[in-house]
């Protein structure tokens, strides 16, 4: 089970005010459960963002953190103009896809949910979910075998289908076993529609930023591999 601090720790650790831990949490921008009416934050985001530091900038909007993701993916990125793509093109291969992470974490909300152990199947293999994290390691080559839980990034507009199919129900982050990430249409159609799984980018930060240690370790292997071939 996930480990927690009150907001006036994670405030502390963070050298920052309860108030923007508070906002922070609100946003999603720090992983954050509000029990009681009181926000608890995930210690390991905490922990985090502390050994990250500043992100050193503002946080991408979700258009071009999916550009980013596409183009550290090896991808051609078409959706947006060439100034834009230059620059942000220039931004990855100055600081890297690791470094760049807290700027990127606007990509999706993330939600929470529990399914019934049966229905995991179902979902990982459904349409309206694009596979990630755990659920798309092994679709590049990873050797980590998601078989009780399911990861995925979903378009807006598709989530109350999709959580109503599956009998999905909201959960804490001790208590999940399905997480969906969601993604404005817009976006979707620019980035994501009509794919086997995410960038394999998305991918990593997704399995980086996971609770379990083997996910994280797979998460580095592939970034690994995605710096080796950028250079």
């Amino acid at each position: 089970m996930a480990a927690f601090l009150s907001v006036s720790d994670a405030a502390d650790a963070l050298n920052l005010s309860s108030a923007r831990i508070r906002l922070l949490a609100a946003n999603g921008d720090i992983p954050a459960e509000k029990i009681g009416g009181r926000w608890l934050v995930e210690k390991v985001g905490v922990e985090r963002r502390r050994r990250r530091g500043s992100s050193g900038g503002r946080p991408f909007i979700p258009r071009n953190a999916w550009a980013v993701l596409s183009l550290a993916s090896g991808e051609e990125v078409a959706a947006i103009d060439a100034a834009a793509r230059s620059r942000l093109r220039r931004t990855l291969s100055l600081e890297g896809l690791g470094a760049l992470s807290l700027r990127l974490e606007r990509r999706a909300d993330m939600a929470r949910y529990r399914a019934h152990p049966g229905e995991i199947a179902h979902l990982r293999t459904a349409d309206r979910l694009i596979p990630s994290g755990v659920s798309a390691a092994r679709l590049v080559g990873l050797d980590l075998l998601a078989a009780r839980e399911a990861d995925g990034y979903v378009r807006a507009s598709a989530l109350d289908e999709l959580v109503e199919e599956h009998a999905l129900a909201p959960a804490a982050i001790g208590e999940s076993n399905a997480v969906l990430r969601i993604v404005p249409d817009d976006v979707w159609d620019l980035f994501l529609a009509a794919r086997p799984h995410a960038p394999e980018a998305a991918i990593v930060l997704d399995l980086v930023e996971s609770h379990d240690s083997r996910s994280q370790a797979a998460g580095k292997e592939l970034l690994n591999r995605l710096e080796r071939n950028r250079r």
